[in-house]
């Protein structure tokens, strides 16, 4: 069984030698410029249709999204566990010539720094609450991020569609293939991804990236059709929408799914 806890996206499996390797591969397996392309002014005009303007990325990764939106005029505060990851958003930060502005908060204890109603808009973006594991953390963290929401405010929150992998599974296994169109989230295209390990409550992701052939692993929590949406729900999100690759509606071929909620 594993530990409910908030993994770092470095704690994929054991050393410090594979959160670095990982750090270094994550910007080319996302290709931040092809990524907004893919998703084409998107989130930019989710944010400008309600009003918000004041933003915690609750996930700051490599920094993709954060540096996006201060470049954008956005009031950004970003949050991230892993110290790797925050060197490497802090660098990119540097290249682009903007400040960030960094929490390092566990989910589960945002309420114990952040005041209530502090933001217009909560990210959770990059697949990230795949890395928490067990319901009870994930509803912890939910809350979290609804208490720090103004009122109206907007939680944007998106899911690998792993419900098709596991649909899959023994073809995907058999072929070691983690199938998507590239066009999206992750859309580089010289780091690969694979699963390893796909079982209902684990995945387990190899990177490879063929230039170096150096490897990088991960692992998270698989969320089944309609899980996260219903635990958004028993949280107190309303007015929910769904997005299939930034379409309004379901598509369950789908790479991604995106849900807008309003506080």
């Amino acid at each position: 069984m594993i530990k409910e806890r908030q993994l770092r996206r470095g704690d994929w499996i054991e050393t410090n030698g594979n959160q670095i390797r990982l750090a270094e591969m994550w910007g080319d397996y996302i290709d931040w410029e092809k990524r907004r392309k893919g998703e084409n002014g998107w989130l930019v005009k989710q944010l400008k249709r309600f009003n918000c303007q004041k933003i915690f990325d609750a996930a700051l990764g490599d920094g993709c999204d954060s540096i996006y939106l201060i470049k954008e005029g956005f009031d950004v505060t970003s949050n991230d566990t892993d110290e790797i990851f925050i060197k490497k958003a802090l660098e990119n930060a540097k290249k682009h010539k903007v400040q960030l502005k960094i929490f390092e908060l566990d989910w589960r204890e945002l309420h114990k720094k952040i005041p209530e109603q502090s933001f217009d808009a909560v990210l959770c973006l990059g697949n990230s609450l795949t890395c928490l594991f067990g319901h009870k953390s994930q509803i912890t963290a939910l809350k979290n991020f609804y208490s720090i929401l103004k009122e109206k405010g907007v939680l944007i929150i998106d899911e690998r569609n792993y419900q098709y992998l596991l649909d899959n599974r023994e073809a995907i296994l058999k072929e070691k293939l983690y199938p998507f169109s590239h066009k999206y989230l992750y859309c580089g295209k010289h780091i690969h991804s694979k699963l390893i390990e796909l079982k209902d409550d684990k995945v387990r992701f190899e990177f490879y990236d063929e230039r170096t052939n150096k490897k990088a692993y991960c692992v998270g929590y698989p969320f089944k059709r309609g899980e996260l949406r219903q635990m958004l729900e028993e949280v107190g999100f309303r007015n929910i929408e769904q997005y299939s690759d930034y379409q309004l509606g379901y598509n369950p071929k789908a790479d991604f799914y995106t849900y807008v909620y309003q506080r």
